[in-house]
């Protein structure tokens, strides 16, 4: 039992003079020296209308799909507060919502190898899938050899894109709110957006990160799209639908 107990102390006081030797090392690094990282995150967010219009009465369930991101990024040391970032992402960003919508701008499938367009009322299920190559480029403060913030603009490449659905429990006025009525019961009909998307997406990017020891931090990051993510002569939804996704995760730094 004294064995144990020297055991563990001796572990303690080894750990508490590692950890001790480790942020003085750090302290005397400069706080916005010029080195390469890496970051591997997880998005959480989705594709989502600013304002929230009248059209959604009701948003039933939410649900973000795989959304992992690859990063490697070159920090610039410009001084001893400010850099620069430029980089490099691969990223997913994705999800699927449940809503209820009244006069929602719909084109659905209708059975016969053709489609049918109009104002549907009802539930609605849809899934936006992007995977998109991303190129950041930030502003970084280094507030100390731990903490910086960084903000910036990004511009990012669409590699496979999908948006797709099905409605339910409703009806479609075709053409217009004043059109004939074609009711929709419990069997869904389906709809697919996909090849209305865009290819290039740009937005702003901001966040943080704490450098836990000299090799290793965490980060908080948010992305948030600046246009629409279908082409401009997309006219069956009549409002914009914008990615907003916050990324947490962790670094490690090749100093």
């Amino acid at each position: 039992m004294k064995k144990r107990c020297l055991i563990t102390i001796g572990f303690l006081l080894m750990t508490s003079l590692w950890g001790a030797v480790s942020a003085d090392e750090q302290e005397k690094q400069t706080p916005c020296a010029s080195y390469f990282n890496a970051k591997l995150g997880y998005s959480l967010g989705g594709t989502t209308p600013f304002p929230i219009p009248a059209e959604i009465r009701e948003i039933k369930g939410f649900k973000p799909l795989c959304n992992l991101s690859v990063q490697a990024l070159y920090r610039i040391g410009m001084s001893e507060r400010w850099a620069i970032q430029p980089g490099l992402r691969v990223e997913r960003k994705g999800m699927t919502s449940d809503a209820n919508v009244k006069n929602y701008g719909m084109t659905i499938d209708d059975g016969e190898g053709g489609t049918v367009s109009g104002r549907w009322t009802g539930d609605v299920r849809m899934t936006s899938d992007m995977l998109q190559m991303t190129l950041p480029f930030s502003a970084v403060f280094c507030c100390s050899s731990r903490w910086d913030l960084h903000a910036g603009l990004y511009m990012g490449f669409l590699l496979r894109h999908k948006f797709y659905g099905e409605v339910s429990n409703g009806y479609l006025r075709e053409g217009d709110p004043t059109g004939a009525k074609i009711e929709i019961d419990d069997q869904p009909q389906t709809f697919d957006f996909s090849e209305e998307m865009r290819n290039l997406q740009w937005g702003a990017t901001l966040g943080g990160e704490y450098h836990i020891c000299p090799k290793f931090g965490i980060f908080a990051d948010l992305n948030w799209g600046f246009n629409d993510i279908f082409v401009k002569d997309f006219t069956t939804i009549t409002f914009g639908l914008y990615p907003v996704y916050a990324t947490l995760g962790v670094s490690y730094s090749l100093k």
